[in-house]
């Protein structure tokens, strides 16, 4: 009798032909059970990219390179795998968690090779990585991304898995799969799991099909649906929610952003071509994360090889443990598992035989720069798009010329963190009059090719039209808007705020003389009108339309994002208001000889400027003020005359050499600290606008003297010109770094001011007014020093000291002169300048 045990072993005998053997089955340029009909992809020990993939190892060396050469990428070992080996992450951005503007700065988070057979995924993070930091100093998008946001990059999460397929990038094993096994490679270059109880050597079984599907070991939605239970499976979730290292590392990168100012989430796998997206019970969350990924798949479709990837969302309250649904639940961001290219074709796509669909995961080495570069764009568009909406930041009203201004507006800090307005006015706009209009943005606004502005890859010619308009009360004015012309350079005069190509537009308006514009005028009281904007970025945000209360994010859904579109959705900016007028307008003045005076504001006693008008629409200011401390402070500035205003580029800042006879001009260090100007709204006042010493303010001024023979307007005239034409600047070559600027004030009196330095190299100022009738000499019987007030928003006049420091005789003529002074203040000695002209005042004659 047979045993029941031999006909089992007869049985399977017999069809053991038919059954295919477990083995090591390669990948193949040719025709076989894994051919792929392109070259098998080899890793390559290269940092830089290529036509190809790169190692492990020439990947990590490439982000430690960044890392080292630009200080705004850290690096950082947030975990390590199950093997022990590092896992690394990068945070990229310009600061710590704030802007410039101490307000919270966005983050994003992108994840690469969770999945190690998707040797996409860390080439495509790498390539943003590799973008932003090759591409800044753009003075664009890219500046605008690192000063605004930090991105957290994870390069290669599944280093041990991700080693493994590299360790044999064209062979894994077939016939193994417990679901698909005729059909699903696994292990080797094909392994998707990390390696928790798995050997590395392809040719044992043993491990073969373990590990953890990194996938799947994500709270909320763990466990997951039942196969994932499986320990062999491929999506096996493993023993808890976050039981790996590898998910332990993920979860603690992202206090790099820190997590509670992140904004987006990505993990980047292959593929497909999709987005699945998470959605949540929060829709405005939701209503974010479908218009940002339309903008990406629109953006993406329109670059090379013009790949569009289609959003599938899941259904709310579903999931299957992903890290997308972990940063939906946890941090209430746009979050989703990006399935780069290809897409259902899988390698026929590209000309390959597509004949096994795990060939998607080996894209071949000719497209990979393109979808690593391509990507990089899209996810810098993501960013740009989640660091927050467009507002406005400076308006400001030109004559038809540009030369003039009329009228300016800028948003600054306030308390608690709000901006406040800050507005000032040279003359009403008037009805029928043409103007120029100029409005700067927080960020680059438009994008060029060729030189000319065009849409945003992906965005519609609509999305450049802006609108610049005037209304009064609820009425609309009628104004005629010209072309608007975006500046190619950075905006200047922004404080500290970053400057970027085409943050600045400038429209031509007119506000049209109709007797409808004209009834509405005369029919109001105040007389003052709304300036109405409307924009989009380059992405499609519409304007915050009250930049009063800064936008944020939180909870998912935008904060603060103000306007009449809705929530989240921006509008119209109605927040800035000028006066205007029925009347034709008084001409402006011009900054002409009769502007080189000494200007202060009577609420800051104590600190001022001297002005110099110069020839060739040049000019020269001296700001004499204090220090943090109130010790005495002077600062420099060369300015250009345009107009009714001075622009000075740089304010510096001099010190190091020593008062006295030891005096040696190579000790003198100078620096620039910041840039200011001068705008004046007659003969007699205007304001001055700063950025110094982390201060953006401005200062409104009036004239303390005027420059006797240099009237501003009609010129009267004195007889004694000669004299008059010495008012300027005067120093010693010898002791270049200091110098006097006087200024005759009258025929018979003249103003001093001496910018030096005390003993120990600290700038130093004294100030004179000579003795009435003195002429040659001039004699200075009392040349005072002051100190008392410190610089910036806390200046008090009341903290004002002055000390009589001594006196002085000054002889001059138009060339030479000398100044002989004494002094009894400890640290100061008395002695002689031999002097020559430094600077000769516009419209004064010195023969």
């Amino acid at each position: 009798m047979i045993s029941a045990r031999s006909v089992l072993a007869i049985t399977l005998l017999a069809a053991a032909p038919n059954l295919p053997a477990q083995s090591i089955v390669d990948w193949t340029e040719g025709p076989g059970r894994l051919g792929l009909g392109y070259p098998v992809p080899i890793p390559v020990d290269t940092p830089l990219p290529f036509d190809g993939f790169r190692s492990h190892a020439g990947l990590h060396a490439r982000h430690q390179d960044l890392a080292a050469m630009h200080d705004f990428v850290s690096s950082t070992i947030v975990g390590h795998t199950r093997k022990g080996r590092d896992i690394w992450a990068y945070r990229i951005g310009r600061g710590g968690d704030s802007t410039f503007e101490g307000l919270p700065r966005g983050a994003l988070q992108f994840t690469g090779g969770i999945h190690a057979r998707e040797w996409q995924s860390p080439e495509v993070v790498t390539g943003l990585m590799e973008l932003l930091a090759e591409e800044s100093g753009d003075r664009h998008w890219i500046d605008f991304v690192l000063d605004q946001t930090s991105i957290v990059l994870i390069p290669v999460l599944n280093v041990d898995g991700f080693l493994q397929t590299q360790r044999y990038p064209s062979s894994n094993w077939l016939d193994v799969d417990n679901r698909y096994p005729d059909t699903s490679p696994r292990d080797g270059r094909m392994r998707r799991k990390n390696l928790r109880g798995a050997d590395q050597d392809l040719t044992t079984s043993t491990g073969r099909l373990a590990g953890v599907d990194l996938n799947r070991n994500n709270e909320p939605a763990w466990p997951g649906p039942p196969q994932t239970g499986t320990a062999v499976d491929l999506t096996y979730r493993g023993p808890a929610p976050a039981s790996e290292p590898e998910t332990q590392a993920l979860i603690s990168a992202a206090e790099l952003a820190p997590g509670e100012q992140l904004r987006f989430y990505a993990d980047m796998h292959s593929f497909s071509k999709v987005f699945f997206s998470v959605l949540t019970d929060n829709q405005r969350r939701n209503g974010i994360q479908r218009r940002v990924l339309e903008l990406a798949a629109d953006h993406h479709a329109a670059l090379p090889g013009r790949k569009r990837y289609i959003d599938d969302p899941s259904h709310i309250d579903f999931g299957i443990g992903t890290t997308s649904e972990y940063f939906a639940s946890e941090f209430h961001v746009p979050s989703l598992t990006w399935e780069i290219e290809p897409g259902q074709a899988t390698g026929a796509e590209y000309g390959g035989f597509g004949n096994n669909g795990h060939d998607g995961f080996i894209l071949p080495e000719s497209e990979i720069r393109r979808v690593r570069e391509n990507l990089a764009e899209t996810m810098t568009a993501i960013a740009y798009h989640m660091a927050g909406p467009p507002h406005v930041v400076r308006a400001e009203l030109f004559d038809e010329s540009g030369r003039f201004t009329l009228w300016t507006a800028r948003w600054m800090p306030a308390e608690e963190g709000r901006r406040q307005a800050v507005t000032r006015s040279v003359r009403p706009l008037s009805a029928g009059e043409a103007y120029r209009l100029r409005v700067t943005f927080n960020k680059p606004m438009r994008w060029r090719e060729d030189g000319d502005v065009v849409p945003f890859p992906g965005r519609a010619a609509s999305s450049l039209d802006i609108e610049a308009g005037l209304a009064l009360g609820n009425e609309t004015l009628s104004v005629v808007a010209g072309e608007a012309e975006w500046h190619r350079q950075p905006s200047t005069w922004q404080g500290r705020r970053p400057r970027y190509r085409d943050d600045t537009v400038t429209i031509p308006i007119r506000l049209e003389d109709n007797q409808n514009n004209i009834a509405l005028l005369e029919g109001s009281r105040s007389r003052s009108v709304t300036l109405v904007l409307a924009a989009e970025d380059m992405t499609g945000h519409s304007l915050d339309a009250d930049p009063a209360t800064p936008a944020g994010f939180r909870w998912g859904a935008w904060r603060d994002y103000d306007g009449e579109l809705g929530p989240d959705l921006g509008g119209r900016d109605r927040t800035l208001a000028l006066a205007a007028t029925t009347r034709q307008a008084d001409p402006v003045i011009p900054v002409s000889a009769g502007h080189s005076a000494m200007w202060f504001n009577p609420d800051r006693s104590g600190e001022g400027w001297v002005l110099e008008v110069l020839p060739e629409n040049r000019a020269v200011a001296y700001w004499f003020t204090f220090d943090d401390e109130g010790r005495p402070r002077w600062l420099v500035g060369n300015g250009r005359i345009e107009g009714n205003r001075v622009e000075f580029p740089e304010l510096i800042a001099a010190s190091g050499a020593r008062f006295g006879p030891d005096f040696d001009p190579e000790d003198v260090e100078t620096a620039t600290v910041g840039s200011a100007r001068m705008v004046f709204d007659g003969c007699t006042g205007g304001w001055y606008e700063y950025e110094a010493y982390g201060f953006h303010r401005t200062i409104d001024f009036q004239a303390l003297t005027s420059t006797w023979n240099a009237p501003c307007g009609p010129n009267v005239g004195f007889p004694d010109i000669e004299r008059a034409g010495e008012s300027g600047s005067w120093y010693d070559p010898a002791q270049a770094g200091q110098g006097l600027t006087v200024q005759w004030i009258s025929p018979e009196q003249m103003m001093l001011v001496w910018f030096t330095f005390d003993a120990e190299g600290r700038p130093y100022w004294i100030i004179g007014l000579s003795r009435a009738g003195s002429t040659d000499p001039v004699v200075f019987p009392e040349l005072r020093a002051v100190r008392g007030p410190v610089f910036g928003d806390d200046y008090d006049p009341g903290a004002l000291e002055q000390t009589l420091w001594g006196r002085a005789e000054l002889s001059l003529d138009c060339a030479q002169g000398q100044f002989e002074y004494e002094t009894d203040i400890e640290g100061f000695v008395g002695g002689v300048l031999p002097l020559e002209r430094l600077t000769r005042l516009a419209g004064l004659e010195c023969p």
